[in-house]
């Protein structure tokens, strides 16, 4: 008779290869890792299924044993006996682990059953552990032998080979045993599927015509030498997006067959199946909402652009962008697209300089009447320009861990006057190069090229501007913006009008267009 009951210190050690680092003075160390459901192949009397019982909770357990007698009593004991011979046993059933001690003359047949019905599953990984004579490993000369020391090299299996095992057990022997345990795990089809769809986007005619149209869009919106890198991005892009959809419908597809047939099935006898009616067509909607949404962003890849936004202008953009996700994704919308940001991206860049000046010139009054100085506008004398010192409140107080440290620099500073103080550098984008790192000059106090700040505990921040003539652009540009100033066609024909800038703003503009460029 080829039956071992298995002794609890061997299951024990078995089970503790799953833990890695496995060492043999891991005494003491709870060792039981099984989880959810786990099938016992060769059960005999129960010893493995037992030790599981006493030791997990929570884990439902199937049995296999071929000898009628040993399959009774493990009946009686309570455990669920789904099958006689485990080399026959097919099952739609997917387990979390199969733990097993098979007949020692069959280990590497029964191992590589138990590989076969793993490699099967598609919901959930797989844990084998295995109890087999060592001489199946240790000399392979037959051709399952081969094919299982194979398998076991792909699936980086721990193996312990271990003496005399079986010497105390209830039925002795001295044969070598060796420990295996692996992982099966589900088939991973992405790379596959990824390398056919990159191949896709050389292949048709089609894919070239949107690259063409892509390249004409691009060609305005990216300096030349990126250009053939994006349009190469955005084609796989494309690709990407297109065979996303195709498995989001093909499962909504399969599930909605299955549930079809199902509900069928449960009419077909009186209602007995219970099968939710309800097909869940709005997931389906949002899973699609979610694919355009993401694609859109990598596709049109507005982030560098963001980076020269202030907060307004930067929530006026993502307004834009999330109407767009409404559109399908194909070479035709993002041609549309590319251009539409790229006529747009000068007013967007404008409307942060713009945002900024009203931000700052909204107080102008007491202790706040330095912001803004007031000028004789060209039309009207309640015109105003941002002056070269301005304070800005925050109706909060602040304390000395707001103000940054020593250590950490501007990094410390409150996150409402970082955000503050970027908004207003990046004003001065559209004109000039902007450096975002400050220097701490005092507590409470830094500065760069363009500005110097000082925070003060009563909740307020003073700003001096040391680059005094971008920021005489930026008035022009905002005075230009509400009307305040000289026409471009006014400043071409009348001398007195080019004597008005000149005297407001010094001599730095006689053409919006240049200033825009500079």
């Amino acid at each position: 008779m080829d039956f071992y009951p298995t002794p609890n210190e061997l299951i024990k050690e078995l089970l503790a290869l799953s833990i890695k680092g496995n060492l043999p003075n891991m005494k003491g160390i709870n060792r039981f890792t099984l989880r959810g459901r786990v099938l016992e192949p060769s059960a005999g009397k129960g010893n493995i299924v037992n030790y599981i019982r006493d030791n997990g909770r929570l884990i439902k357990i199937d049995t296999i044993e071929n000898d009628p007698e040993l399959a009774g009593f493990l009946t009686a004991a309570g455990h669920a006996v789904v099958w006689s011979d485990f080399l026959t046993f097919e099952t739609f059933r997917e387990y979390d682990s199969v733990v097993m001690n098979p007949p020692f003359s069959a280990g590497d047949k029964h191992l590589l059953h138990a590989l076969k019905l793993s490699s099967k599953q598609i919901t959930k990984d797989c844990e084998i552990y295995a109890i087999i004579n060592a001489e199946t490993i240790r000399n392979p000369f037959s051709t399952t032998r081969k094919e299982l020391v194979r398998l076991l090299d792909i699936h980086n299996a721990r193996i312990k080979f271990v003496d005399n095992a079986f010497s105390d057990a209830e039925r002795k022997t001295n044969v070598e045993v060796a420990l295996i345990y692996l992982k099966v795990c589900r088939d991973d089809f992405s790379e596959d599927l990824y390398r056919r769809t990159v191949d896709s986007v050389k292949g048709t005619n089609k894919k070239h015509e949107q690259a063409n149209e892509i390249t004409n869009a691009l060609s305005t919106f990216v300096k030349k030498q990126e250009v053939r890198e994006r349009v190469d991005d955005i084609t796989r892009l494309i690709s990407e997006y297109e065979e996303a959809i195709k498995l989001v419908r093909k499962s909504y597809e399969i599930n909605k067959r299955k549930t079809d047939f199902l509900n069928y099935v449960s009419n077909v006898n009186n209602g007995k199946l219970f099968v939710s009616s309800e097909y869940p067509s709005k997931d389906y909607e949002e899973d699609l909402q979610r694919l355009r949404i993401t694609y859109w962003g990598l596709i049109l890849q507005t982030d560098k652009f963001m980076e020269m936004l202030t907060t307004e202008a930067r929530e006026k953009l993502n307004r834009q962008l999330d109407s767009a996700s409404e559109l399908e994704i194909n070479s035709t919308n993002i041609y549309m697209l590319l251009h539409a940001i790229m006529a747009n991206s000068s007013d967007m860049l404008i409307s942060s300089v713009v945002s900024m000046f009203e931000k700052i010139t909204s107080y102008s009054r007491r202790d706040f009447s330095t912001n803004i100085h007031y000028y004789n506008g060209w039309n009207t004398n309640d015109a105003y320009k941002i002056g070269k010192k301005v304070i800005y409140p925050f109706f909060t107080t602040f304390e000395d861990w707001d103000m940054g440290t020593r250590n950490d620099s501007f990094g410390g500073v409150d996150y409402r006057i970082k955000g503050f103080i970027f908004d207003l550098l990046k004003a001065f984008e559209p004109f000039r190069d902007v450096d975002y790192d400050f220097e701490m000059i005092g507590k409470g106090e830094f500065a760069t090229d363009i500005l110097r700040f000082k925070i003060f505990k009563k909740g307020t921040v003073h700003v001096w501007f040391k680059d005094l003539e971008t920021l005489n652009k930026i008035n022009y540009v905002c005075g230009q913006k509400f009307n305040w100033l000289p026409t471009e066609e006014e400043l071409r024909k009348d001398p007195k009008a080019r004597e008005f800038i000149a005297e407001e703003f010094g001599d730095i503009v006689t053409d919006v267009g240049q200033l825009l460029s500079a």
